[in-house]
């Protein structure tokens, strides 16, 4: 049964994209129990169909950052533009918790996030606040994983590209030639200090580059081995 009164708030046309079927059957279930004021549209297992199959007409659609099949190969932040371009507010809806993915998609135009792992209600309360262009977060996490400048280790480029080559398994010694441009080994070292330092700085111990590795893996800045 609905937890809104008849009439309290008006129409919102949704829409969705998700890889996993059971996942845009559970939005449509949580929209017709908790909000039937809420006019799904079209959902899609890829931006490219949602676009194609009237979806950007919607007020907002939710998003999930990891798409998989076809549409795996685009960029998060990519996904986020081209919906914003057709029109609709993107409220990204993830199990994804590295705030570095998310924290992207909130840069490229999406307007908030919900977390896979909280109640349907706190969807809908979000999905109110998307309508309007305001950041919208679905609990405490969420927006922490937002805002909370302490939750992750701020990089530069350079040295986020030295941890990409370090996660695909490159010797420390080849690093430097591989990067574009490349790098003195002695450079590829300040860089690895540099970032070890940033993670002592916000109390997270790291003794060597493999250490500040998995940090950097556990941030989102770089995916881990088979990701």
């Amino acid at each position: 049964m609905s937890t809104d009164p008849p009439g309290s708030d008006p129409p919102l046309r949704l829409a969705a994209v998700d890889d996993h079927p059971f996942v845009l059957k559970g939005i449509l279930w949580t929209v017709r129990e908790y909000a039937p004021w809420i006019e799904p549209i079209c959902t899609a297992t890829s931006v490219a169909d949602l676009l194609a199959g009237g979806g950007g007409t919607a007020d907002v659609v939710l998003l999930d950052l990891d798409l998989g099949g076809a549409a795996a190969e685009a960029d998060p932040s990519a996904n986020v533009r081209a919906i914003r371009e057709a029109g609709p507010q993107v409220l990204i809806l993830t199990a994804e918790e590295r705030p570095v993915p998310v924290r992207r998609a909130i840069a490229a135009g999406a307007v908030g996030l919900v977390l896979k792992s909280d109640p349907e209600h706190l969807l809908i309360d979000a999905l109110r606040v998307a309508r309007t262009g305001e950041l919208a977060v679905s609990s405490r996490l969420a927006h922490a994983l937002l805002t909370d400048d302490d939750l992750i280790g701020h990089l530069a480029p350079r040295e986020i590209q030295v941890f990409e080559l370090l996660a695909q398994g490159i010797g420390r010694a080849d690093i430097g030639r591989l990067m574009d441009p490349p790098a003195a080994t002695s450079t590829v070292d300040t860089y690895l200090k540099r970032a070890a330092r940033t993670y002592r700085s916000l109390g997270r111990p790291t003794y060597n580059a493999y250490e500040t590795l998995q940090h950097v893996i556990r941030d989102g800045h770089v995916d881990g081995p088979g990701n």
